[in-house]
């Protein structure tokens, strides 16, 4: 491994145990800044050298060192899932500038998925400012996420009169933000009209908006596609062996998160191979 992508990977480890503080305390409303960490159980103060990423969790054997109270294994978890984010974006785009968007994107992603896992909620203190700085960040992301069909630099021109080469990022982020929360909100709208109740959160459309904000309309409708896929999966394996049924609840932001993540990775190469045989 390169020196520079031990240190990014390393970095994103460090990132991570920030990413353990936002899970903890924004879906309780508390600063993500201060106070310093403490032991849910006692409110000891964690010292810094028991909160060196994962190593430290090894070292206390997943105890806290005050008072024995064991620490949750999502800690290291959440560390480890940081750092190959990291890695895999610096790995994939090699240090250019979509790495640092993409794991900006990634970061957020896993925020979600373990708040949505807890308390079912998908904050909008991430979702809202996800989707602006996906729009923000555009012309920094791989323009590959933006340049299908209609999104071509010759259409996007009116947009910047002589400038088409910087319209289109902007443009396929709006378009993929617009697309990625359009459609689960129509089905969303849909399902409630004939069910008459809830069938999907605001949080999922603000997600999906974010996702498309930073991946453009055709990865983010193969992450809906994907995500519902999961989603219904997983459903169907509870019924079986769990004794659930259509009124359970699942946290559709944990498949959604998945889903993200496969798509960003996977998804163009997936996507062209896929408009290749359709032909």
């Amino acid at each position: 491994m390169h020196i520079e992508l031990l240190i990014y990977t390393l970095f994103g480890l460090v990132i991570g145990s920030f990413l353990n503080v936002c899970i903890y305390r924004i879906p309780l409303g508390k600063s993500i800044v201060s106070p310093r960490s403490a032991c849910p159980n006692c409110g000891t103060l964690i010292h810094f050298f028991d909160n060196i990423p994962v190593l430290s969790y090894l070292v206390l054997r997943g105890k806290c060192r005050s008072c024995g109270h064991p620490i949750s294994i999502q800690y290291p978890v959440v560390e480890l899932l940081t750092g190959a984010a990291f890695y895999a974006c610096a790995s994939r785009w090699d240090f250019a500038s979509p790495t640092y968007v993409n794991t900006l994107l990634l970061s957020v992603v896993i925020v979600l998925v373990f708040t949505d896992y807890h308390h079912q909620i998908l904050p909008n203190v991430l979702t809202l400012p996800g989707i602006a700085a996906g729009l923000f960040l555009s012309r920094f992301q791989s323009v590959s996420f933006y340049s299908f069909d209609f999104l071509s630099l010759k259409t996007a021109s009116w947009l910047w009169p002589g400038r088409p080469q910087l319209a289109l990022p902007w443009v396929g982020s709006l378009v993929g933000a617009i697309i990625g929360g359009g459609l689960p909100l129509l089905v969303g709208l849909g399902y409630k009209k004939l069910r008459k109740r809830q069938g999907l959160g605001m949080g999922d459309v603000k997600m999906m908006a974010m996702v498309g904000a930073f991946l453009g309309y055709p990865l983010a409708i193969l992450t809906l596609l994907l995500g519902s896929f999961f989603g219904s999966l997983v459903g169907i394996l509870l019924m079986i062996f769990r004794h659930a049924n259509l009124q359970t609840k699942l946290a559709l932001g944990v498949f959604l998160g998945i889903s993200t993540t496969i798509s960003l990775f996977y998804g163009l190469p997936f996507l062209q191979w896929y408009g290749h045989i359709a032909r």
